[in-house]
């Protein structure tokens, strides 16, 4: 801070402050007698200097505050933390934007941190997938090489191993700004559940599984598209851990007070009770998946996750050898008509 810019800054005080000591000193001089001007004089002095001595202390906290907190700024290449550096004064103002600045570089500092684990979650992802995917390659390219009568059935089905992977890393990366690419429509769980039975046919038969569908004639507000994955991700489960014989998928929804229940149950080979509850975290495979080495560990998660930007909740109730069930609600909301 320059002298200069802090004197024009007090340039209406100083301009107040000399019309009240003129005024008073002539004042003085005009009702007092004989030596009245020199004690006149003296008062005037007095005033001014009272006036100016508060100044030049104020000048001095001030200026020193801001020229080490302009001197902290230019030579921080993270400019945000020049708060975290230069000390808090001892005068209003200063103290006031002090505060100001440590809540603003704490507020970047929260949403730079957020975007990091965004940023890392998003690595960490595709490592895992790249990964993943390098199997389903290599047999397919081990079956072409030593191709048989039976080759073309597994080709296919490792070529949709591959496909399930793409898309689920598709959506994935897709899941930070899903209100750029979603619609919310009125539709019925019919659309979206038989879309998914469809897309995952072939591995459902591969895998032996039967399916019942009843009571979808429910209307839903949604997104088609993203819950027609959100559902292929769960039958994909089901199909992985299904039992050897007789695997059956049961899908079947009902009204509630709230909203719409959809419920995909299976009787496949179930999930420990210590482990429900961490079903839908990312990475987690479970004993299970670590028994058959076939779950990346994030296609519930992927599911939880775009399930809370869908607005829509979604859980799980299992017994171990005697099934799972996923339960998907939709709430009630008059405000979806103006779709």
């Amino acid at each position: 801070m320059k002298l200069k810019d802090y004197l024009k800054a007090k340039l209406p005080y100083f301009v107040c402050q000399s019309l009240v000591a003129v005024t008073t000193v002539l004042m003085l001089a005009v009702l007092l007698p004989g030596g009245a001007k020199v004690f006149s004089a003296f008062i005037g002095v007095i005033y001014v200097f009272g006036a100016l001595a508060p100044l030049a202390v104020e000048y001095r906290k001030k200026s020193r505050f801001y020229n080490e907190l302009m001197k902290v700024f230019d030579d921080l290449d993270r400019k945000n933390l020049a708060a975290e550096i230069i000390s808090e004064p001892d005068f209003f103002e200063g103290a006031l934007l002090y505060n100001v600045l440590r809540a603003s570089n704490k507020a970047c500092l929260e949403e730079i941190n957020g975007f990091k684990t965004l940023q890392e979650e998003y690595r960490e992802y595709i490592e895992m997938w790249v990964h993943e995917i390098k199997t389903p390659i290599s047999s397919s390219k081990l079956m072409m090489q030593n191709r048989s009568g039976g080759a073309d059935a597994g080709i296919a089905e490792e070529l949709e191993s591959i496909e399930n992977y793409v898309e689920q890393v598709l959506f994935y990366a897709r899941s930070s700004t899903l209100e750029k690419d979603y619609i919310i429509r009125k539709t019925s769980l019919e659309k979206p559940v038989f879309a998914a039975l469809r897309r995952n046919s072939k591995l459902l038969i591969g895998a032996g599984v039967s399916v019942s569908a009843r009571d979808l004639d429910l209307t839903v507000y949604s997104d088609t598209k993203w819950l027609e994955f959100i559902l292929s991700q769960i039958l994909i489960n089901s199909a992985k851990y299904a039992r050897e014989t007789g695997a059956l998928i049961e899908i079947s929804a009902a009204e509630t007070e709230n909203g719409c229940l959809l419920k995909i149950s299976d009787n496949g080979i179930g999930i420990p009770e210590g482990e429900l509850p961490r079903i839908f975290d990312k990475g987690f495979t479970g004993t299970n998946g670590r028994k058959r080495g076939k779950s990346t560990g994030m296609g519930l998660y992927i599911c939880k996750k775009l399930c809370g930007k869908l607005g829509v909740s979604i859980s799980a109730a299992s017994v171990p050898d005697g099934g799972t069930t996923i339960f998907i609600a939709f709430p009630k909301n008059s405000m979806t008509d103006i779709f």
